[in-house]
């Protein structure tokens, strides 16, 4: 088996393309069955390039944040004999909660880290001083 084009690139780098890519992949791996998106692939490309960016979208979140909205969602959703699959437009439709919960932190991590730097700055700034 090859390895998909978005295992080569960091995820930072991913495209629409990418993360429909890995939706897929990981939808074959843990339910057996192939891919289906919701409602068509232009309105999953749609909501993806929404969020990541296009060429001609600007991106609102790092793919690293939709990666692990869909890790989560993939790992919290159970299938069942009536409904084998699932899809991003499932997730982003009926899992806002898990978004909104890695959102937040997301946020209070890049919080965290600017503190940290404006800390080392100002211990720094005092440091020159004495």
């Amino acid at each position: 088996m090859t390895t998909p084009k978005y295992a080569d690139k960091p995820i930072e780098k991913w495209t629409v393309n990418d993360m429909l890519s890995y939706v897929a992949d990981k939808h074959a791996e843990l339910y057996g069955v192939e891919y289906v998106p919701f409602r068509s692939w232009s309105a999953e490309r749609g909501l993806l390039g929404n969020l990541i960016g296009t060429r001609t979208k600007p991106r609102k979140y790092s793919p690293s944040v939709v990666k692990r909205f869909v890790d989560e969602c993939f790992a919290s959703h159970r299938v069942s004999p009536q409904y084998p699959g699932v899809s991003f437009g499932w997730f982003w439709t009926y899992k806002k909660t898990v978004w909104q919960r890695v959102v937040a932190e997301e946020q209070r991590k890049a919080q965290r880290k600017e503190a940290v730097a404006k800390s080392d700055a100002d211990w720094d700034e005092l440091a020159d001083w004495l």
